[in-house]
């Protein structure tokens, strides 16, 4: 569970607690500090249990360090939150005590005292518990490792602890750093502890990379993760097109529509269908209720409402106000 603040600010110092709050109010508040100090997640409460939740982060020298206690609960990292903060940080979740599940990509990894694993912001991920847990999170730019770190994208949600020599010495680090973080005063001690942790994570992930190569039917899954992805990111946009889209990933129209014949669509059927499925997940929110169905659609990349009614209606079965209002029709 952890979170990004924007690109451009840093993050700060924070200490946070549900303690003191009414059992009401808590899980709103909980999402109010993650969203504004780490990065935007959707909640779910896991059982009946009253939500108890702290955090705890801790600056040094650009390394970005929480600590989280929480109550069992689902963390989710949605399209709808990259499109309100779309942050390029990778996301290190090591488990004190506990266990956590980690999904992204398609694959899930189970986590339990000592494990970790990776999940990249840039996309959906989602993070789980049933009972209470205490993690070690640590978020590192995107940035600083692509072009270093080879196959990125097919090491999020892998447990580093059965997978990598060098994950019980991050670990073994990690422990120590979190309980002696908020006492360092000195920044050129910060900075050597910083920048020895940095190295052990990138180590890591080298490691990981190097017996992870990709065979050729891995790259055109990669490709066609890429392109979902770049859909993902820019179906708000309605000047968003196939070649729009070809060009930005250097992919010819005709390659990308090969990739995606296997699922049995097209790229330019693809965007209007993820346009229509965020649609439809809008309407049903509750925090939503007040926006107009014409706001949603135009703020999901439809400028045209009739084509966006009709196309609604051929998916749903039912007109889009009808939907909201659950009157969808019953098979």
């Amino acid at each position: 569970m952890l979170l990004e603040a924007t690109k451009a600010a840093a993050m700060q110092p924070c200490f946070a607690s549900t303690a003191s709050l009414p059992p009401r109010e808590r899980f709103d508040y909980w999402h109010d500090v993650v969203s504004r100090n780490l990065v935007d997640l959707d909640y779910q409460l896991v059982g009946e249990a009253q939500f108890d939740a702290s955090f705890h982060s801790t600056p040094i020298n650009g390394l970005d360090l929480c600590r989280i206690k929480a109550s069992p609960h689902v963390a989710q990292r949605s399209s709808e939150g990259i499109s309100r903060a779309d942050h390029s940080m990778l996301v290190f979740n090591f488990v004190l005590s506990g266990s956590l599940i980690a999904e992204q990509d398609g694959r899930t990894a189970h986590l339990k005292l000592g494990d970790g694993a990776l999940c990249d912001a840039t996309r959906p991920y989602k993070l789980s518990s049933h009972e209470a847990f205490e993690l070690a999170s640590i978020r590192v730019p995107r940035e600083q490792c692509v072009g270093r770190i080879p196959h990125l994208n097919r090491l999020s949600a892998c447990n580093l602890g059965e997978r990598s020599e060098l994950a019980p010495m991050v670990f073994g680090y990690l422990s120590h750093l979190v309980d002696r973080a908020p006492h360092l005063t000195s920044p050129a001690a910060g900075l050597k502890i910083s920048q020895n942790f940095k190295d052990l994570l990138l180590a890591l992930l080298a490691e990981l990379a190097d017996s992870c190569a990709p065979s050729l039917t891995e790259y055109r899954s990669l490709a066609l993760m890429r392109i979902k992805e770049t859909v993902e990111r820019n179906v708000h946009d309605a000047d968003l097109t196939p070649a729009t889209i070809a060009a930005e990933l250097k992919l010819s129209a005709r390659y990308i529509n090969q990739l995606l014949e296997a699922e049995g669509t097209s790229l330019s059927r693809y965007i209007w269908s993820r346009r229509l499925d965020r649609c439809a997940e809008q309407l049903k929110d509750p925090a939503l209720r007040a926006r107009g169905v014409s706001q949603i659609a135009m703020d999901n990349g439809f400028n045209d409402l009739s084509h966006f009614s009709k196309a609604f209606r051929i998916k749903f079965g039912v007109a889009p106000r009808d939907y909201r209002n659950g009157l969808a029709m019953q098979s």
